[in-house]
């Protein structure tokens, strides 16, 4: 996505605004822009003719520099690409226009190709050009070289589909094997009187790897499962906590009537005739999903990446 700030300043540098980046050529580079949740990004797309001169200008940036002054949290320089994470505050789109008036040069004198050079074939573009947004990085190709790639990404997809001989039925019992491990871990943390997100990553990282192991088809319904089996595992984890707490107390004699073969029928009675007891168990769960979430957030994102193969979108 895209927001006004990136959009105006994209707009006055003749870019374009489509399909939630702005694209085009900035001081003669191919650059897309594009923002999230606390971050700005800018991609250049490019070629360096000598390999030396991008070895020396990868050499002569300082990551501490560059956070100080221009509010870099990330630079990676690729074959074919540029990426630059700038933190999103107050004040960053001025500190991006600086960078943008420093690093533009600096890479024509480094001999970087230009927005008019054919990111596919590295031949000068002139008529029959367009612009493709292949997983959100916009390229400025020939029309033929545009359908060359286009062609290539369906063959490596098809090949990836047929090399994929998993099932979702495995999967699920990998992912659900994995679940209740989390799901254990869970419920000790809670009885121990803790939540933390740490305990949800591990919970997601456990169901992926049990979908994994278990050789789970790698598709799009691999995140519902994942989504699915955390859900399940914080609500038994949830009462597993519960269950646990119950059981200390009777182990130390504070309720004497009771042994741990009650404790299922404590919890459910409890549950359904206890007020304040049904709140904080619904507390409990509403912030084990709160915390499962942060954790597993990032896990669950590339994993609907990894499974979702390449994304192309026509842009003009």
């Amino acid at each position: 996505m895209i927001g006004s700030g990136l959009s105006k300043f994209a707009t006055k540098q003749g870019m374009k605004v489509s399909q939630g980046v702005a694209y085009g050529s900035l001081m003669g580079l191919a650059v897309t822009l594009s923002e999230g949740s606390g971050y700005k990004q800018m991609v250049i797309t490019t070629k360096f003719s000598d390999p030396a001169k991008q070895v020396a200008l990868q050499e002569s940036l300082d990551p501490k520099r560059l956070q100080k002054v221009y509010r870099v949290t990330n630079l990676q320089i690729s074959t074919g690409r540029i990426i630059v994470t700038f933190h999103d505050t107050i004040g960053t789109m001025d500190k991006i226009i600086a960078f943008t008036e420093w690093f533009m040069p600096l890479l024509h004198q480094h001999s970087a190709s230009g927005a008019d050079i054919c990111s596919e074939c590295g031949q000068p573009v002139s008529g029959g050009s367009c612009w493709k947004l292949i997983n959100g990085t916009a390229y400025h190709m020939h029309e033929l070289c545009a359908q060359k790639v286009l062609w290539d990404i369906e063959q490596s997809q098809q090949k990836q589909t047929d090399a994929d001989t998993g099932s979702y039925f495995n999967g699920t019992i990998g992912a659900i094997l994995g679940m209740l491990i989390g799901a254990v871990a869970w419920g000790f943390v809670l009885a121990a009187g803790y939540l933390a997100s740490l305990v949800g990553l591990a919970m997601g990282w456990l169901s992926a790897k049990g979908y994994d192991l278990f050789r789970g088809k790698q598709g799009k319904g691999k995140v519902a499962i994942l989504i699915v089996c955390i859900l399940v595992g914080v609500l038994l984890g949830t009462v597993l906590g519960e269950g646990i707490s119950l059981y200390f107390a009777i182990s130390a004699g504070e309720l004497p009537f009771y042994t741990p073969a009650d404790i299922p029928a404590l919890l459910i009675y409890d549950f359904t005739y206890v007020a304040e007891y049904r709140i904080g168990v619904l507390t409990n769960v509403g912030l084990g999903l709160l915390f499962a979430g942060l954790g597993v957030f990032a896990l669950l994102r590339n994993t609907a990446k990894s499974v979702s193969g390449t994304k192309v979108k026509h842009l003009d």
